[in-house]
């Protein structure tokens, strides 16, 4: 893969320095009340803004940069927003209508805006007008606080919420791309489904030919293309669906700007309780080959190792490729199950861009080379690596370590600090991702099949960031919704 011009690699945005500074500016006290029913210039003394739910337009400068601070919300199963307790601070410009990012507010947290932030400035694209400290956003128990801290000045104004219907809009369109309610396909509508998808994966674009003349294990994708990662759904339905009905994703899909890339594991339930149930998982496959024969050359799949009817892929003593296979036989017949075989031999094993790299698993602790990657039918071995191995522990001394990690950055001919991305291992089961996981930079873990939040890696302005949303049950939702007259 050709070298460019390095470009920036994603960093976590150590905030803690950078608000230790302004801390002696902030002073003590919590300033005047202001009930906002109109646009307010911010001076110099802290306003509080009672928590009334209202969104709140925030104008940097003399109106040379404009965010919205919205409460978080998350959609009932009746389509009806529930607030989570939290804010999001985003670019309206952006916000799903262009791939971008955003910034969660907690309680009892803050939030220092400026151009300051290396992530904040590729997320919000700040002009030169706004100061490297410009304002602080803090969550107190019954109000927000804002701090001007710039002499260009900041103004706030209450706003109307348009963000839901936007959102209604995608679920409409997530139904239509699936051909109506997210039910299970029946039987032959199904197999002619994977067949249709396996004779795309055939002719797979960005993927060089092996010697067998099929697209090899490597799919290297264009900086043209702005790459949007999850790993390990697990059977979620929902997690996949909140992805694609939040930010721009869906948008740049449709248009082509974007790719989807799944890192495995979209089967078997980690859920407990769920460990023996099969439809999710035969549910969450259907809206997948529904994506890819509705945008073959936007969403790519990359094998995990539990895209597989092996005997060895059990959790806590159930085992689940066993069970896959005998569900997919029994529900869908012998030719199916031999399709999705085929399937899983078909998929990619890594994918580069100039961004990232990412796999489901690890890297490899022995030789690896580009070449090996595109010729992976003849290296077994690489492949077990690449969907099985998990970092080093004492107990794991196969483990990969930061060793394997630079190397598999060399052997991909991207620059030193590109960001590696694998899911298989969760660090603990309270988050969907994990930054600079054993100390090693750019070194990150997706988990995207948490109950209740969802994480994803996309790119904005040339920096790899990760996102994380609250999951929403839209089954029901899009199921709900009144097919378009027609």
């Amino acid at each position: 893969m050709k070298r460019r011009a390095a470009r920036r690699p994603f960093r976590i945005a150590s905030l803690f320095a950078w608000l230790k500074a302004l801390s002696a500016r902030l002073g003590f006290g919590w300033g005047h009340n202001l009930k906002l029913g109109d646009g307010y210039r911010l001076g110099s003394t802290k306003v509080r803004i009672p928590l009334d739910g209202i969104p709140i337009e925030i104008t940097l400068g003399l109106n040379d940069r404009r965010l919205h601070l919205y409460p978080e919300t998350r959609l009932n199963p009746r389509g009806e927003t529930a607030r989570l307790g939290s804010f999001i601070i985003f670019d309206p410009r952006t916000h799903l209508r262009r791939i971008g990012g955003f910034l969660r507010l907690s309680p009892k947290n803050w939030l220092a805006l400026g151009s300051g932030d290396e992530v904040q400035q590729a997320i919000f694209d700040y002009p030169p007008a706004v100061d490297e400290q410009h304002l602080v956003v803090i969550y107190g128990r019954d109000a927000l606080v804002f701090r001007n801290l710039s002499d260009a000045g900041t103004a706030i104004a209450p706003m109307l919420d348009e963000v839901t219907s936007l959102r209604m809009s995608k679920l409409r369109r997530l139904r239509d791309i699936f051909g109506g309610p997210l039910e299970l396909l029946p039987r032959d509508e199904a197999l002619l489904l994977i067949e249709a998808v396996n004779l795309l994966l055939h002719e797979e674009i960005y993927r060089p030919r092996d010697s067998r003349g099929l697209p090899g294990g490597l799919l290297e994708l264009p900086h043209t293309v702005t790459p949007i990662l999850v790993a390990d759904l697990h059977a979620q339905v929902d997690n996949l669906l909140t992805v694609l009905s939040q930010n721009a994703f869906l948008e740049a899909i449709e248009e082509g700007s974007a790719v989807l890339v799944i890192l495995g594991d979209a089967v078997h339930s980690e859920v407990d309780g769920q460990l023996r149930e099969m439809v999710g998982s035969m549910l969450l496959m259907d809206l997948i080959f529904r994506l890819k024969l509705h945008f073959p050359k936007q969403v790519f799949y990359v094998r995990g190792n539990h895209d597989s009817f092996s005997e060895d892929i059990a959790k806590d003593g159930i085992p689940q490729g066993l069970l896959w296979a005998k569900e997919l036989s029994e529900r869908r017949g012998t030719a199916y199950l031999k399709a999705m075989g085929e399937f899983y031999r078909l998929l990619s094993y890594v994918v580069v861009s100039e961004d990232f790299i990412a796999c489901h698993a690890a890297a490899p602790k022995t030789k690896v080379s580009r070449e090996m990657l595109v010729q992976i039918h003849d290296h077994p071995g690489l492949i077990l690596e690449l969907i099985n191995n998990r970092l080093y522990r004492a107990n794991r001394p196969q483990g990969y370590n930061r060793r394997d990690v630079k190397r598999f950055r060399r052997a991909l001919q991207v620059e030193p600090g590109t960001p590696f991305i694998v899911g298989h291992t969760p660090i603990d089961r309270e988050q969907t991702l994990w930054l600079n996981v054993d100390a090693i930079r750019n070194h990150h873990v997706l988990f995207s099949a948490h109950p209740d939040w969802v994480g994803v890696f996309t790119r904005v302005d040339d920096t790899m960031i990760p996102l994380v949303y609250p999951v929403d049950s839209l089954t029901p939702i899009i199921n709900a919704l009144a097919a378009e007259p027609g």
